[in-house]
């Protein structure tokens, strides 16, 4: 089954289900999701169609074409990507050295280029996590309600 823009899918966790939108296919990154918010008990449709209208709690990079192959998410249907949706063009990574953290990387979305800052400004907080987490990651962070405010 081929994934296109504006696919949403469920993935199960122990406290629910969570649902996610694919976004973009980035040439090197691959498959950009949007996290949509709380975990639910049913996969209604018309609530779904309210839910994609939310504000995402975070984008992630995630493989959902081998997860949908696998089984490990369904494909709920393919909902318009929300209007006013801005995709990011930044994204944040802790430099952890000998599990001593250095500094965040603030990494641009097109070039790669890094900046290095210890202390995160407002706007940077809200930077979704650069790098790609596979469904035991997203499954867990989704359970221990893991937001963006809480990783810092």
């Amino acid at each position: 089954m081929r994934i296109k823009i504006g696919d949403v899918f469920q993935i199960e966790t122990s406290k629910g289900l969570a649902f996610f939108q694919y976004v973009l296919k980035h040439d090197s990154m691959g498959s950009l999701i949007r996290i949509l918010p709380n975990l639910h008990k049913d996969n209604n449709t018309d609530k779904i169609n309210e839910l994609v209208e939310q504000k995402e709690l975070f984008f992630i990079h995630f493989p959902v074409g081998a997860a949908l192959r696998r089984k490990i998410v369904c494909k709920v249907g393919n909902f318009q990507i929300p209007n006013g949706l801005v995709l990011p063009t930044k994204f944040r990574d802790k430099h952890i050295v000998r599990s001593e953290f250095i500094s965040w990387h603030i990494v641009d979305y097109e070039t790669y280029q890094i900046e290095s800052v210890k202390k995160l400004t407002d706007e940077q907080l809200k930077l979704s996590p650069m790098g790609t987490w596979n469904d035991t990651l997203l499954i867990e962070r989704l359970e221990e309600g893991w937001t963006l405010d809480k990783w810092i």
